[in-house]
């Protein structure tokens, strides 16, 4: 078996992270007859990397967000020196690219990350058909080849039955902040004639003050605020009680979205922006360009069927043969 380690580190005893994705990405290949999952001191997350360097294969994920990590400059002098010395051993690399760029903005260091990466990897693993032509856009000196498409594995193989009478029109559900273009939507429904007698439902938790009163302040009757974080069950009553699931994520950024695969088992048409994942399921998603587009969209007519297809697919013990298949 070869040996496998895993950036970020998953401590099944002590992760508070909520990362729903890199546990299951943990799990799959704990769970592999080919890989073996060495991990040790995931506690230190970039630190441990040193202390793993037996690992055969380093899958490396969201290098763009160690530059703002507590001691991030530290954490990037460690992560730099450790793929040094796994590319000069030899070892097998694999990027998975998440975003075209940190959510939280333009940043230089993350870049330089990014961009070590591109030339560092032997493969190159994205979610979204977009993320391969942004490779090869954006590291046209790397071998256009390498980048591989791979749909974003669902996160169960489940169906959810949808309410008999719908409660709202669109729910817009997640963690709320800044990058999700919540407070745009928001000042756009309230102020579009044609949206007014839509209901709709923001729900999830917003940890900043600032913003939080600001949607507040901006909100018209028949846009219900629900700022606090959410159950499983009680998300799945309000998605099930919807007509469809909206997503106004920045798409400057975003090229796939673990939020919208979470939804996919509610068999719901989609609304997203003309960006990454969201493109790729055409049968599912309906694409806007602007929020002005929102109101004439048609929603797809069989997205259950489609959603159906994609659960049966893509699931998580399905996704190690893929990038098996492609390492090899």
């Amino acid at each position: 078996m070869k040996k496998l380690y895993i950036y970020p580190s998953f401590d099944p005893k002590h992760d508070k992270t909520g990362n729903t994705y890199i546990r299951h990405f943990h799990d799959a290949f704990c769970d592999s007859s080919v890989y073996r999952v060495v991990n040790r001191l995931p506690s230190l997350q970039v630190f441990s990397m040193p202390l793993n360097l037996d690992a055969e294969v380093f899958i490396i994920h969201w290098v763009d967000l160690i530059p703002r990590k507590p001691l991030g400059f530290l954490q990037c002098l460690v992560f730099y020196m450790t793929m040094f010395l796994v590319s000069l051993f030899r070892k097998r690399i694999v990027w998975v690219l998440h975003n075209k760029r940190p959510h939280s903005g333009v940043s230089r260091k993350a870049d330089r990350l990014m961009s070590y990466m591109a030339r560092k990897s032997d493969v190159v693993i994205t979610h979204s058909e977009e993320g391969v032509r942004f490779f090869r856009q954006t590291y046209p000196e790397c071998n256009p080849d390498k980048c591989r498409y791979i749909p974003h594995p669902v996160y169960s193989s489940g169906l959810y039955p949808s309410a008999a009478d719908p409660m709202w029109d669109y729910v817009v559900w997640g963690t709320v902040d800044r990058r999700k273009n919540i407070l745009e939507f928001v000042r756009f429904a309230a102020g579009d004639e044609r949206m007014k007698d839509k209901r709709i439902l923001i729900c999830g938790r917003c940890r900043d003050e600032e913003y939080d009163s600001m949607i507040r302040s901006s909100l018209s009757e028949n846009i219900t605020y629900d700022n606090r974080f959410l159950t499983d069950d009680e998300l799945a009553e309000y998605i099930s009680a919807s007509r469809s699931v909206l997503f106004t994520y920045n798409p400057e950024s975003v090229l796939s979205s673990g939020a919208l695969i979470y939804t996919l088992n509610f068999c719901k048409p989609v609304i997203g922006p003309r960006a990454g994942s969201f493109s790729d399921l055409s049968d599912i998603v309906a694409c806007y360009d602007s929020f002005d587009d929102i109101p004439e969209i048609v929603l797809p007519k069989d997205p259950a069927s489609a959603s159906k297809d994609y659960i049966r697919l893509n699931s998580w013990s399905s996704f190690v043969p893929k990038l098996d298949g492609a390492l090899r």
